[in-house]
């Protein structure tokens, strides 16, 4: 049922297989066989993927009733769990994993050394919703209601760029730059990218990326000015930052996540506390207040 759900869902035998960390031939057999079993074709084999074919579609329904059930019982006996020790899955995004949070992981690690985090940086909602993470850090104007936590910090936006193409550029004042490298359509959804695609024409845009962390990299290259979060934007000291009071008031939150009935869950509850009053201290560097950070708690 996993496997036929894996590939319903993500429509060919590769990305079936990366989203359940096998290789596609096993995802193959396991259909084939199913198929073989039952009598059933459960797929359409066409060139843009593979489809549901109408059996296949009636035994999609019971599979996600299964996974429901399972994903209950699963949440209600985690939460149950009073242990400081097993695997604690966690999602994020590049942004953070890029900057400061690595060494929030590493603090946590050893002051609680019996739990192997399992870091994700996929789709937090779904990874959340699924169960497939037990916390979520994330940065967003809104959460689900489903999710419980905290909004930890406020982050802050800036213009980023070389110093180099500061300087090829002549000035510094967004009207005037010819050069910019933004988020694509998939990052649409934030309210800095809002601001761009009103202020920025189309003829000075020089690249897309579905990644902050790619628009971090292209600036540092001189590929064009980037508006990325202060505190990725400030983490590497080969960037200029400019300020400019327009996007002073844009601010996004950041959040620590998890579901109600795993807040009790002993791993859980001690890594949402420490990462939460981790990231807390960040808050004037979040803001562009701070030009460095330091994750280190005292001893």
């Amino acid at each position: 049922m996993k496997y036929v759900l894996a590939v319903a869902e993500h429509k060919t035998l590769a990305a079936a297989g990366r989203a359940m960390r096998v290789n596609h031939t096993t995802v193959l057999r396991r259909i084939n066989a199913f198929e073989h079993n039952y009598g059933l074709r459960l797929f359409e084999r066409l060139p843009s993927g593979y489809a549901l074919t109408e059996a296949g579609d009636e035994l999609l329904k019971s599979a996600r009733e299964m996974q429901d059930i399972v994903s209950r019982l699963e949440g209600t006996l985690t939460g149950k769990d009073l242990r400081l020790e097993g695997n604690l899955r966690v999602t994020t995004c590049d942004t953070l994993m890029g900057s400061v949070l690595p060494e929030i992981l590493a603090g946590f690690s050893r002051l609680y050394p019996g739990i192997t985090l399992e870091l994700t940086t996929g789709s937090f909602v779904t990874d959340l919703a699924q169960r497939d993470a037990h916390v979520a850090i994330r940065t967003a104007d809104d959460v689900p209601e489903s999710l419980i936590g905290k909004r930890t910090a406020d982050v802050a936006f800036a213009i980023y760029a070389s110093p180099q193409l500061i300087e090829q550029n002549g000035a510094a004042h967004p009207e005037r730059i010819r050069r910019w490298v933004v988020p694509d359509i998939t990052l649409g959804g934030m309210a800095v990218s809002r601001w761009q695609r009103k202020h920025i024409p189309e003829a000075a845009i020089a690249m897309r990326a579905d990644s902050l962390v790619s628009l971090q990299r292209a600036a540092l290259a001189g590929l064009g000015f980037a508006i990325l979060p202060c505190y990725l934007g400030s983490s590497d000291a080969r960037l200029t930052k400019i300020e400019y009071s327009e996007l002073g008031s844009i601010r996004t939150g950041l959040w620590v996540l998890t579901h109600e009935d795993l807040r009790r869950t002993a791993r859980v509850n001690a890594f949402t506390g420490y990462a939460s009053r981790e990231l807390q201290r960040l808050g004037s560097f979040f803001l562009g207040r701070a030009l460095t950070y330091n994750t280190l708690s005292p001893m």
